[in-house]
């Protein structure tokens, strides 16, 4: 197998908490041609920089504080002939970076990338990855749920090759937290966009229902960023929670309530059937993803949200 350079770019924003486990699992890459790792932070006050530079990384700025402005400067300062992205609160396998290579040049795809485990101690935390990690809550797109290898509309995180990234001008700064799944539209227009459930990698997700809600409102807002820039990138599971919305303020608003009250409390069962308590505690998680994603999808629509 071809076995190009790689350049590890980690975007960061206060992750003191996290830094030191995601660049140990880095360091332990089977993947020998790792030249190096850059940290991209937003200038963080917290030890995120003092701990990145002493785990071996060498630390960039980036000034404006957006994650799409940080990975750009990582493609620019970027010596291997591939970037492996890899984020702040994200733990990668030992294999990552080697299965991430490999698809590349097997498959010749501008994008590849893999699944999302979310983990997290027991309590809301754990409701809260259970839920990220149900068709349910984030969405049944293969990063989020699993499935079989093949070409898809976007991934997590993503490994590409350098001169790909550059070529079509690095990632947008003005469609929120969905520079990711924008990146992918134009990558899938230049090589394809290629889902392998071998990569693998565990994350944190966030730990109150009032930071879940933010998050997905944010989710909602960027989304719809993208759907203005790109029409045809607008999937059908994207429509669910708009959709659900729309339902809570019509006429029907009682029997829509009621019907969706009634999927959320079986999703909770089900959960509690494996998770137990934990898993009940799905029931209130998933209103607060599914409801402000909606409402910031559809403001989002009205282009008015200023999305860095």
């Amino acid at each position: 197998m071809i076995e190009p350079t790689v350049t590890v770019v980690i975007p960061t924003y206060r992750e003191a908490a996290h830094i030191e486990q995601t660049l140990s699992a880095v360091r332990g890459q089977t993947y020998a041609k790792i030249v190096e790792v850059l940290v991209v932070d937003g200038r963080s006050d917290d030890s995120t920089r003092a701990l990145a530079a002493a785990g071996g990384a060498t630390v960039l700025d980036n000034p404006l504080r957006v994650q799409a402005a940080g990975l750009n400067v990582g493609i620019a300062a970027a010596a291997g002939e591939v970037i492996v992205r890899v984020d702040g609160p994200c733990t990668i396998e030992p294999e990552y970076v080697e299965r991430c290579v490999e698809a590349l040049v097997r498959t010749g795809a501008a994008l590849v990338g893999g699944a999302m485990s979310p983990v997290a101690e027991r309590g809301m935390p754990a409701a809260i990855a259970l839920a990220m990690a149900s068709p349910l809550g984030a969405g049944p797109a293969r990063f989020h749920s699993g499935g079989a290898p093949g070409w898809v509309d976007t991934v997590y995180l993503g490994a590409y090759r350098t001169a790909d990234a550059g070529a079509v001008g690095g990632y947008a700064i003005d469609v929120g937290v969905n520079e990711d799944a924008e990146f992918a539209v134009r990558m899938a227009k230049r090589g394809g966009v290629w889902f392998d459930p071998s990569i693998r990698s565990t994350y944190t997700p966030r730990r109150s229902l009032r930071a879940v809600a933010t998050q997905f409102g944010r989710y909602g807002t960027s989304r719809a960023a993208t759907v203005r820039r790109h029409p045809s990138s607008l999937a059908s599971r994207q429509l669910a929670a708009p959709v659900l919305v729309l339902g809570l303020c019509s006429p029907w608003r009682r029997r829509v309530l009621g019907a969706y009250l009634a999927v959320v409390a079986a999703e909770a069962v089900r959960q509690a059937a494996s998770a137990g308590r934990d898993g009940l505690l799905v029931a209130p998680v998933l209103p607060a993803m599914h409801v402000p994603w909606g409402i910031g999808f559809l403001v989002g629509l009205t282009g008015l949200v200023d999305r860095r």
